[in-house]
């Protein structure tokens, strides 16, 4: 998009619009998700063809499949959104109101986890994603009534990308499912017609300019029927969703054991559970190492989170997906300076874990501190991303301290 001139800017700041460098630089980086559900779709046939149930395929392949929805259905209505206040309001391209720009941003930046997940559950056959990850919900609409026009134009223009891919994929999968799944080919047969008339009709009552009783009307049935097919869409990616839920799958015969770290109060429980072994020996002899990690553990308002996320890394690693950063002299750079003293990793494949993606080679570590807690901060629990170098002092997290950037 060429640079918005001097009187575009003026007009733009006169009715309060926000600059859509941001959404744009989004909208060119989503567009792999095309290419990408395409390629997945594609496997999954060529398993089928070969005698595979589409409610038969392992699980890691069903997995690819739904994040790649997800992402091809949040990027279809963010660039149908840009799309359309690019139409209604041209002298001002570059530029969006306020509530388009939080509206586009939510969906845009939901992509790049989406796609980070369809990545690593292609070349992973044991990725998992954290419980109740699917199926997904959509990103909240933004709440302004009424719904700006353009903003109805582009949902009935997205429902319509959305309903014709997701025809096509239901399509495909009809032709391939054997008639021992016919009782669970027709449980979704059902929730896809669900979702198509509730798509169909929303686009049967548009029309372009109606009164502003009619278009929130419109606009009521069309966020319902989106809604509607971004769920059905992740279960014809992946059936198996239609009963397991969002729960991990079990572990099958032959394979390696769910991971399981214990809580305080559980069986087994240690609190450096989570610190790079290799300097484990050395924070015990450090006495207030050992009080700010039983802080951690104590002012943490949701262990199992902390640990759901731990586990993430863990995978990766056991997976291969990762592996202990190394410094030029071929040897471990240590814990990360900020509890729980984490090792610090490298990825060797585009990885997602909890909601950050990692580029391949790109070095990452797991912070979980309780720092300022007790004036009012919130606990931390993040996957931090950088450049990092050994020999930095050791934070002690004070949770009566707020954290010195704030101070």
């Amino acid at each position: 998009m060429e640079t918005p001139g001097v009187w575009t800017r003026v007009r733009a700041f006169t009715r309060g619009e926000r600059d859509a460098e941001t959404l744009y630089a989004y909208r060119q980086a989503g567009t792999q998700v095309h290419p990408l559900l395409d390629a997945a779709e594609r496997r999954r046939f060529d398993l089928t063809l070969s005698g595979t149930s589409p409610f038969a395929v392992k699980r890691h392949v069903g997995l690819e499949l739904a994040c790649a929805w997800n992402a091809f259905a949040l990027q279809t209505l963010a660039d149908k959104m840009l799309e359309a206040d690019e139409a209604a309001d041209p002298s001002t391209v570059g530029f969006v109101p306020p509530v388009t720009f939080d509206q586009v941003n939510a969906y845009y930046a939901e992509v790049g986890r989406w796609l980070g997940y369809a990545s690593e559950a292609e070349h992973d056959p044991a990725f998992e994603l954290p419980a109740r990850t699917l199926p997904a919900k959509l990103p909240k609409w933004s709440p302004v009534e009424p719904c700006p026009r353009p903003h109805l134009d582009a949902m009935i223009a997205a429902l319509d990308a959305m309903r014709l891919h997701a025809e096509a994929a239901m399509h495909n999968l009809e032709k391939t499912t054997p008639e021992a799944d016919a009782p669970k080919l027709a449980r979704l047969r059902g929730q896809f017609e669900g979702a198509l008339s509730k798509a169909n009709y929303a686009s049967g009552m548009y029309r372009p300019g109606a009164s502003l009783a009619l278009h929130e009307q419109i606009e009521e049935h069309a966020k319902g029927a989106i809604e509607g097919l971004y769920r059905v869409g992740q279960l014809i990616g992946y059936p198996a969703l239609l009963t397991e839920g969002g729960r991990s799958a079990s572990p099958r015969k032959g394979e390696a054991p769910l991971l399981h770290t214990a809580l305080p109060g559980e069986p087994g429980f240690d609190r450096w559970a989570m610190t790079d072994p290799n300097s484990v020996a050395f924070l015990r002899k450090d006495p207030d190492a050992g009080r700010v990690i039983d802080e951690m553990w104590a002012l943490d308002p949701d262990p199992a989170a902390s640990v759901a996320l731990w586990h993430e890394i863990r995978r990766a690693v056991e997976t291969g997906g990762a592996v202990v950063a190394k410094n030029a002299q071929g040897r471990p750079l240590g814990f990360y300076f900020c509890t729980p003293y984490c090792a610090i990793y490298e990825a060797r494949r585009p990885l997602v874990l909890g909601e950050t993606p990692v580029r391949k080679g790109q070095r990452f570590t797991f912070e979980r501190a309780a720092e300022g807690v007790r004036v009012g901060y919130p606990f931390k629990r993040e996957i931090v991303v950088g450049n990092f170098q050994t020999g930095a002092a050791i934070d002690y997290c004070d949770p009566d301290q707020p954290p010195p950037h704030d101070e």
